[in-house]
């Protein structure tokens, strides 16, 4: 008796954590039972970044912990900016190979990548679904040797905005911050400054 009593206890106490387990949303964390996010070095400069939620965690949310852990990785390895290709879309980046070279970018990934704008494209639903991100991330810094024009972000910029967010579950709202497009011999500009609907500026009166 005294043995199905604990058999039966045991089966309620796991059912009572499998209940808690995927009725939360994903918090940020790496990856486990109810995903997190788990990357790869490809070489100095290149990463495969990857985050996962529960059909419990929203899609803008696990964009946003994407772009966190994009560029935490970054700043961990001494870069200041981050770019996302993502291969199935660009073609740009194979599974491994030298996709960099030590002295900038590789010529031939410039050119498929130019004016290249990440657009995101979710998995999963609701319920017992998942939602996914999957990319690998180009860091560099201001002397980075670039050819052509190239978007990416600032790591420390999105730290700073999305840190309250992802700090606290997703329950402090925060915004993304906006693109940066880089150019070879001119200053970083945001990417909707370039935009045909983008506010003309007007020289003469310097706004």
């Amino acid at each position: 008796m005294k043995s199905n009593m604990k058999r039966m206890v045991l089966a309620v106490t796991v059912v009572a954590a499998t209940a808690v387990l995927t009725g939360c949303a994903t918090p940020y964390q790496s990856e486990g039972l109810t995903g997190g996010y788990k990357d790869r070095q490809i070489d100095d400069q290149t990463l495969h970044v990857q985050f996962w939620g529960n059909g419990y965690s929203t899609q803008p949310t696990v964009h946003k912990y994407f772009l966190f852990r994009c560029a935490e990785l970054t700043q961990q390895h001494g870069f200041k900016y981050f770019m996302v290709v993502p291969p199935a879309m660009s073609g740009a980046l194979e599974p491994t190979g030298n996709l960099v070279r030590s002295a900038g970018f590789d010529h031939n990934m410039m050119r498929k990548t130019a004016y290249y704008v990440p657009i995101i494209i979710p998995s999963g639903g609701g319920g017992t679904n998942r939602h996914e991100e999957s990319a690998d991330i180009r860091m560099f810094n201001d002397d980075a040797v670039l050819t052509m024009k190239v978007a990416g972000w600032d790591a420390a910029e999105v730290l700073d905005q999305l840190g309250p967010f992802v700090h606290s579950s997703g329950q402090t709202a925060a915004d993304i911050p906006k693109a940066w497009v880089f150019e070879p011999g001119k200053p970083k500009v945001r990417a909707q400054d370039l935009l045909p609907t983008a506010p003309k500026k007007d020289v003469a009166a310097g706004t």
